[in-house]
């Protein structure tokens, strides 16, 4: 357990591993999430919550992978800090807050006070 979901009342955050374009990756789940794929690749909710995070959800901004850790601070205080890269290998740091939708938003707008 990660800790509680922030989208319904009794569910946990839980890891698991999936293998997506014959990668593995992790992804963060509700416990009251169900998941059915018919190709392997494509995940639909059938569950009474669809709150994910794909542990490969920030590679575009140049962050290989969300950790358990990240995950447990994000749950616990509503944001984590990434340290990202620009596709010219600039790092950055950005909040990351959660995503109903896309589990995790960048906070593109806010600086990181460091």
């Amino acid at each position: 357990m990660l800790g509680k979901c922030p989208y319904c009342d009794d569910g946990i955050i839980v890891m698991q591993k999936k293998i997506v374009q014959g990668r593995d990756t992790k992804v963060y789940t509700c416990s009251n999430a169900k998941f059915h794929t018919e190709d392997g690749e494509l995940f639909e909710s059938v569950g009474k919550c669809s709150y994910r995070i794909w542990g490969n959800s920030l590679l575009k901004y140049g962050k290989r992978a969300i950790g358990e850790r990240e995950v447990r601070e994000l749950l616990r205080e509503g944001v984590f800090i990434a340290v990202l890269h620009s596709k010219r290998g600039v790092e950055y740091k950005k909040y990351v807050t959660t995503n109903e939708e896309y589990g995790v938003s960048v906070l593109f707008e806010d600086e990181v006070a460091v």
